[in-house]
This record gives C-alpha cells, structure tokens and sequence, in this order.
C-alpha cells in the first residue's frame, strides 16, 4: 500500500498511534506500508525487471531483443555488400542484398515494436564486427553459415513464443523468410559448381 494511501487510512481510522507510524515511515523516505505484506510486495516489485526476464514473457523479450542487435547489424552488413557487388558490376546480386536489407529492417521495427507491447526496455546494444567481403562467392560460403547458426538459435525462440501467439506470428514470419534465403543461398552454391563461377558471375551483371 502506497504510504499516502495509509495515512489516509489511519486518519479515517482515527487510530493516532497507527497514524504517528505511518508518518514517520513517509518522513524517513518510505513509500510503502511497512508491514510484513507491503514490504515483501515492495521487494517484487522492485525485482520486477529480474522476473520479467526469468518469465516465459521475459525470455521471448529477451529474444526479440537478440534480434533487434544483431539483424540491424545484418541489415547494416547486406546494405554495404550490396554497394560493394554494385560497384563491381554484379547488379542482380547487389539489388538481391539490398532487398535483403529491406526486408532485416522491416523485422527489427516489428521486434522492437513487440518489445515495447510486452512491457520491455529496448536496448542499443554494442555489436561484434563483423567481415565485409569483396568477393562475392566467399561472402555467399559466409552468408550460408551465418544462416544456419541462425536458424538454429530461432527455432528455440520461435518454440518458446508458442505461449504468446502474436510474437510467435512475428518470429514463425521471420524464421520463414531466413530458411527461404539460406535456400537460395544454398542453391547459389550449386549453381557455382555446376556452371563455374565466371559464368555465374556472368550471370549477375
């Protein structure tokens, strides 16, 4: 109970021994009622953050938040490989990485935007460096790995938001829209060691 609310209390009571201590404690800097009960509901409350983040609500945050660090940093990555194929001349390959850009924004804005309905802080949170590549073959062998350590660490995310079907409809989307790419992905290499790589290079001017 608010400290204010129980001096009001005390006062409709006329109990002025229960009205001195409910004062003093709001002279001394509480807040609360300082019963057995109110202190112990203080304590949870002040542990609110610590059992959000231990709570099923509290690791799908957590979850969405790992995404809003690391795909913004994706995007940020796919965004300057794009530039880097475009200036070599590789133009179907460039505008494939700047969708790709376009797309990773798109679920960073959804995942913060969920956080925030879950009752979360949303972070700016550092991130590892990661290699910009100028060849464009490796940077696909790269990309492929990136997807599939990816894809694994989301499945359990996507498992856990069972329980809270609108995040699970944000993360299932986007687990979706990574497999599709690390098929093509996938698929890319194929073609490489089908036809060569200078004709499938050819093949993205």
């Amino acid at each position: 109970m608010p400290i204010d609310k129980l001096i009001a209390k005390a006062e409709s009571l006329g109990n002025e021994a229960f009205l001195a201590h409910a004062k003093e404690v709001k002279a001394n800097g509480g807040k609360y009622c300082d019963c057995p009960a109110c202190t112990l509901a203080a304590q949870i409350i002040e542990m609110e953050s610590v059992i959000l983040s231990n709570s099923a609500t509290g690791k799908i945050a957590c979850g969405l938040q790992e995404i809003v660090t690391q795909l913004s940093q994706q995007a940020d990555g796919h965004l300057i490989q794009s530039r880097i194929f475009a200036a070599q001349g590789l133009t179907k390959f460039a505008e494939k990485y700047s969708e790709h850009a376009t797309e990773e924004r798109g679920y960073v804005v959804k995942c913060i935007d969920r956080i925030i309905d879950l009752g979360g802080d949303v972070k700016l949170e550092d991130k590892k460096c990661a290699p910009v590549c100028k060849d464009a073959v490796e940077f696909l062998k790269y990309d492929l790995q990136v997807s599939r350590d990816g894809l694994k660490w989301l499945a359990e995310i996507v498992k856990l938001a069972l329980c809270d079907l609108t995040s699970f409809g944000i993360l299932s989307d986007y687990y979706k829209d990574e497999e599709e790419d690390m098929y093509w992905i996938e698929q890319q290499l194929g073609l490489i060691e089908l036809i060569g790589r200078e004709r499938w290079l050819a093949k993205q001017i």
